[in-house]
């Protein structure tokens, strides 16, 4: 989205000045993620675990059964030692590759409406913030995930949620909810690998009402209504259990000019200001369609068409395994 000149950035000390952290706090989305939304497992590596530590149980017992006849020590610990150590490499590789996606804190921009009459408009731009974000299509999160570490720094995902808040000038505590702006992915598969173009879509602040949360609607980390959810059957048991996730002074922190820059923010195809203007009538009316691809997987593609051909199409690990080095020097020489 464009930046709105309409919108003010406030500095988030003097709003805590003014109102307290209480409103930032309370009014901070609670949201609900899948313990399944996971980094692909290494399921080569378990299956040669089970294979190699079968080996060496088998080993073992016919080295017992022919001790009387033929038994060399040196070798028995080394085959032993070499076989551990190679089953213990595997393991860990499979655990590392099994981790669990999840929000890590809540990052938070202040925006402000220059004042009409004695009303203010305010808008929270929260930004949750997931520990990593996995492609369905396994070939290109392995190449996403190494441009991310040369040239982003981290491999955490930024997702975005907008709350717009009215405000009657001189009583400190009347901020009025006036409704919630996201990108809504009611609708589409969890693990469905096309979710570009999403709509940003705004829904008036009774909709959070009796406990309706916001979901992860996918693996891109965009959002459904917690009752959306509940109508998709396959989607709600398929991605069980689901987590709620609370923010509080300790996970909730302002975003800094200096956090946007060390994470180059403007790679990442996020918002640089609210998208709607609440004082316009009609306003909720309004849909932003996000753009089909970030300037990540431009340079994700780019990188694609140069090294694995042009039109090329890549989903298992072992069609570019012997490529990664080659993409390595890619982003590593990359100037962005």
């Amino acid at each position: 989205m464009l930046q709105n000149k309409e919108w003010k950035r406030v500095k988030f000390e003097d709003f805590i000045k003014d109102f307290g952290i209480e409103v930032v706090i309370n009014n901070a989305p609670t949201i609900l993620y899948s313990k399944k939304d996971k980094e692909p497992e290494a399921f080569g590596s378990l299956v040669l675990f089970f294979f190699l530590v079968g080996a060496l149980l088998i080993y073992i017992a016919i080295s017992v059964i022919l001790i009387p006849l033929f038994f060399n020590i040196v070798i028995f610990i080394i085959v032993l030692v070499i076989g551990s150590i190679s089953a213990v490499f595997l393991l860990i590789n499979y655990l590392r590759s099994s981790t669990r996606i999840k929000p890590k804190e809540c990052w938070i921009e202040i925006f402000k409406h220059l004042e009409e009459s004695n009303r203010s408009y305010y808008c929270f731009k929260y930004y949750p913030i997931f520990s990593g974000k996995a492609y369905p299509n396994k070939a290109i999160n392995i190449i996403y995930k190494l441009f991310q570490e040369h040239n982003l720094s981290t491999t955490i995902d930024i997702s975005e949620i907008e709350i717009y808040l009215s405000y009657v000038n001189g009583e400190a505590s009347k901020f009025d909810i006036i409704g919630y702006f996201f990108p809504y992915g009611e609708g589409i598969p969890f693990k469905q690998e096309s979710v570009g173009g999403a709509v940003w879509k705004f829904f008036a602040a009774e909709k959070y009402a009796a406990d309706n949360y916001l979901a992860t609607a996918n693996w891109a980390h965009q959002y459904e209504w917690r009752y959306d959810l509940a109508l998709d059957f396959d989607k709600l048991n398929s991605y069980a259990p689901w987590v709620i996730q609370r923010w509080n002074a300790n996970n909730l922190k302002p975003l800094t000019k200096e956090v946007k820059s060390r994470i180059k923010w403007d790679l990442r195809g996020l918002s640089k200001s609210p998208g709607l203007e609440p004082w316009e009538s009609d306003f909720e009316k309004k849909t932003i369609k996000e753009k089909k691809i970030s300037k990540q997987l431009i340079f994700v593609e780019e990188a694609i068409n140069k090294i694995i051909g042009k039109n090329q199409k890549i989903e298992k690990i072992k069609e570019i395994k012997e490529k990664i080095p080659e993409f390595e020097i890619y982003f590593r020489d990359l100037s962005i």
